[in-house]
Order: structure tokens, then C-alpha cells, then sequence
């Protein structure tokens, strides 16, 4: 993902952390996260980085992309499909949930619903944003992410309705 954001121009890690906080609805990473990151791109000749002085504030440093990055970019862009990630947290704490009772299960799946909601209130709130400023490709993840909530909170939904009236 660095690699692809580096395509359109050097960046800072903050610059890229504002980037992904507010166009990437998929990933919003942390600075803690960023930074080590470019730090083994760079070490593997993906990335190089520039050091800008300032004053009267810390140097910046402005990471570009490497001809190699670009190369291994495009290896990624082009490779065959993964599998599907199936490891969404609530899904391995419900695995275990046969350990609580029913009244705590009911409330973790509130719970769970309740976060998800919160989820679409933000991904609606930047829906306009993203569909006046994206690109299709980003306008297609947002759709796309707003479905996956959607049909997840709805199939959470049913299952507290099950259990709820066992």
C-alpha cells in the first residue's frame, strides 16, 4: 500500500497517515505503523528517503518511491488473487462464546452490532467526499466496504433475533 501511495509523489509518513485516515476507508494506519514500514522499504531499496530541514520544528522525511519500488508495485498489482481473509475478530470471540452465558453473548452481539453501526454513520458521513473526490477505484472500495458492514451487521442482527427468542 505504501508502494501504491508513493506512485503519485514523495510523501511524509504524516502526509500518508492523512491520506489513509481520510480517502482509505479499508486501512487506517497508525504513524507507529507507517514508520517502520518505510524503514524496511527503504532498507530493501523500495523507497528513499530525503531529509528536509526545517526550523524551529523536527527535519520532515520525505520518502519517494525507487525504481525497484515501482517494479514491485506492479509485480503486486498483477500477481494472482489471495484467499480471502475470514479472521474478523468478533467471528473468533464467537467461536468461544459457548464459554458465557446467554445474556453475555446477547450483549456482545449489541455490542458488535452497535460498533458496526457506528462504522456506516462514519463511511456516510465521507460518502460524498469519496464520490466527489475519488477515483472509480475508490468510490468502488466504498461501496464495497458498506456492503461488507452492512451484510455483517445484518446477519448479526438475525442471529441476536435467534437467539434472543430461543
Amino acid at each position: 500500500m505504501l508502494l501504491g501511495l508513493l506512485m503519485s509523489g514523495p510523501k511524509s509518513g504524516y502526509r500518508i497517515k492523512n491520506i489513509t485516515g481520510r480517502l482509505m476507508m479499508a486501512y487506517n494506519l497508525s504513524l507507529n505503523q507507517i514508520y517502520p514500514a518505510l524503514r524496511k522499504l527503504e532498507a530493501a531499496d523500495l523507497v528513499c528517503k530525503e531529509i528536509v530541514f526545517q526550523t524551529g520544528k523536527p527535519n520532515k522525511h520525505v520518502y519517494s518511491i525507487t525504481e525497484k519500488g515501482k517494479q514491485e508495485l506492479m509485480k503486486s498489482l498483477t500477481s494472482p488473487p489471495v484467499p480471502v481473509d475470514y479472521q474478523l475478530d468478533f467471528l473468533v470471540r464467537a467461536f468461544f462464546f459457548r464459554f458465557l452465558s446467554d445474556d453475555q453473548v446477547i450483549e456482545q452481539f449489541e455490542k458488535e452490532i452497535s460498533s458496526l453501526e457506528e462504522q456506516l454513520e462514519d463511511l456516510s458521513e465521507i460518502k460524498d467526499y469519496a464520490e466527489q473526490t475519488g477515483d472509480e477505484n475508490g468510490r468502488f472500495i466504498h461501496r464495497t466496504i458498506v456492503s461488507m458492514i452492512e451484510m455483517l451487521r445484518d446477519e448479526y442482527r438475525a442471529e441476536l433475533e435467534r437467539r434472543r427468542s430461543k
